[in-house]
């Protein structure tokens, strides 16, 4: 029960961050603030944690690696497409990555009725693809985009996961992951778009705070939720952000709620209530 709230507050912060970052039109800016926060925490937290056992480095580089990818094709996908579309799309594949990771690699063992409620959120997916979900249709150029993010999140959940099953300490494991991961996109912003950096800094701090707040705290119980049960089942729910992202799309950024997001939505929460009751 504590591992279903934990991953369901993460996915209230996942949506909110990502609504925050497609809201704004300098996205890059955006990603480098959140950075800048999430830098500045484990920077501060150093002091705090243990250094990690060697076998754990190559795990953490890993998700590291996975994690900056996802966050460069994330701004080229957000200039194109609409939140309602690209989010669902994206976070739709990885539980079926992270399933097939869990089953092939992990061994762990998962009844017939989680292994159906994981399969029903891509299916859900699926819909977003017919009519643009109701709004205009994403550029098929963009899909293979897309798809990407999506092997990312699988690979980088998968990853996080099996670290925590070798060294149990998600705190620890969180701010070293951040001291990989958080550092190049403030570093790209203030050699390539300085001044537009430090302005953006100075008059819309607040956003940063926010995006960086949630980034880690989502962040932080997504690992925390993982060490306590089933990764592939924590990986899914977290889906349920979906339906949240949706619902900020239509009230914030005045995106169309069409049949196929209403089906994808719908689809989200019965696979949710399937593995649940």
């Amino acid at each position: 029960m504590l591992a279903t709230a934990l991953v369901l507050v993460a996915a209230l912060l996942h949506a909110a961050w990502n609504t925050l970052i497609k809201f704004s039109a300098e996205r890059l800016l955006v990603v480098a603030c959140m950075d800048s926060v999430a830098l500045l925490f484990g920077a501060l937290a150093l002091g705090f944690v243990a250094l990690p056992p060697l076998e754990i480095w190559p795990w953490i580089l890993a998700s590291a690696a996975f994690e900056l990818l996802y966050r460069y094709l994330l701004i080229q996908a957000y200039r194109v497409g609409d939140l309602g579309l690209v989010y669902p799309l994206m976070r739709g594949l990885s539980p079926l990555v992270v399933l097939a990771l869990t089953l092939i690699f992990a061994g762990e063992v998962l009844t017939s009725q989680q292994i159906i409620g994981i399969l029903l959120i891509p299916f859900g997916m699926l819909c977003l693809l017919w009519q643009g979900g109701g709004g205009e249709r994403l550029p098929w150029s963009m899909l293979p985009v897309v798809a990407l993010i999506g092997l990312c999140i699988g690979c980088y959940t998968f990853i996080d996961g099996h670290a925590l099953r070798r060294w149990p300490h998600p705190l620890d494991y969180l701010v070293w992951v951040t001291l990989l991961s958080a550092w190049p996109f403030p570093l790209l912003a203030l050699v390539g778009k300085r001044p537009a950096f430090l302005l953006f800094w100075r008059e819309q701090w607040r956003l940063g705070l926010a995006v960086g707040f949630c980034v880690l705290f989502s962040y932080a119980l997504v690992l925390w939720a993982m060490q306590l049960g089933s990764i592939a089942e924590a990986a899914a729910l977290r889906e349920i952000s979906v339906i949240l992202v949706v619902l900020f799309g239509m009230r914030y950024l005045k995106e169309p709620f069409g049949r196929p997001r209403l089906l994808a939505c719908a689809l989200v929460l019965v696979g949710m209530l399937v593995m649940k009751l």
